[in-house]
């Protein structure tokens, strides 16, 4: 009797080992392919964030060379400076505008499945922050220049030729936009214009906040995640 009671008891010993082996098992391939989702997910978030990036960069400087232009052509309206060929790109370049597009298609695949696959609730939070925050506010700051960009149509028809896409520009201070130059057709009636001055005073102010307040401060963060991410793809890898 007592060796069938050790018997029974090495029987059932051996059942739950064995139930226990395959659980391990089991949980061990689950952290394994969890896993392997993150790291994949991480990297599908290093390319597009990266290419935000790159474009954000890009339209600093953009942005950048609106500036300089807007001053270079109220300086010539405050000196009372001659029309000079050099000018038409600056024309041009007040005119300038971005419309971040941003690449979304990562984190509303992650929304739809997931958020909590990546592991790391910092970088989780930082990574939620920079869409649903940062990017959402630099469009909407984005539609103040464009706004500012409107304004500034209504001079072209009284004051401008249309778009020279095939001019040369011969400024170099500012290159060549790609839109084309612009070449005044009443330069001194231009000139005398009050509303137009302030237009471009009005736009270089709007312009340097938004530098400032959205897109340097959203390209340092974006820098920083991107750095955050490769630390943590290191760790996981």
């Amino acid at each position: 009797m007592l060796k069938k009671f050790f018997k029974y008891i090495i029987e059932v010993i051996v059942v739950i080992i064995g139930i226990l082996i395959a659980y391990n098992l089991e949980q061990w391939s689950n952290t394994r392919n969890n896993k392997r989702r993150e790291i994949e997910v991480l990297k599908e978030f290093k390319a597009a964030l990266g290419a935000d990036l790159i474009e954000i960069k890009k339209n600093i400087r953009e942005h950048e060379n609106s500036i300089l232009a807007s001053r270079i052509v109220l300086k010539v309206i405050k000196d009372n400076l001659p029309y000079s060929d050099s000018l038409d790109a600056c024309f041009a370049y007040t005119h300038a505008f971005t419309v971040f597009s941003g690449r979304v298609g990562p984190i509303e695949q992650l929304k739809n499945t997931n958020l909590e696959i990546i592991s790391n609730d910092t970088l989780r939070l930082n990574i939620i922050s920079i869409y649903d925050e940062a990017f959402t506010r630099l469009r909407l700051v984005e539609l103040v220049i464009l706004r500012d960009y409107e304004q500034l149509r209504d001079f072209d028809r009284l004051y401008f030729d249309a778009y020279d896409a095939e001019g040369v520009s011969t400024n170099k201070s500012v290159p060549l936009p790609f839109w084309g130059i612009m070449h005044p057709i009443r330069f001194t009636e231009l000139k005398t214009s009050p509303e137009y001055a302030a237009l471009l005073r009005a736009r270089i102010s709007n312009q340097r906040g938004l530098l400032r307040g959205t897109y340097n401060p959203i390209a340092n963060s974006l820098s920083n995640l991107l750095n955050q991410i490769d630390r943590e793809l290191e760790k996981l890898e």
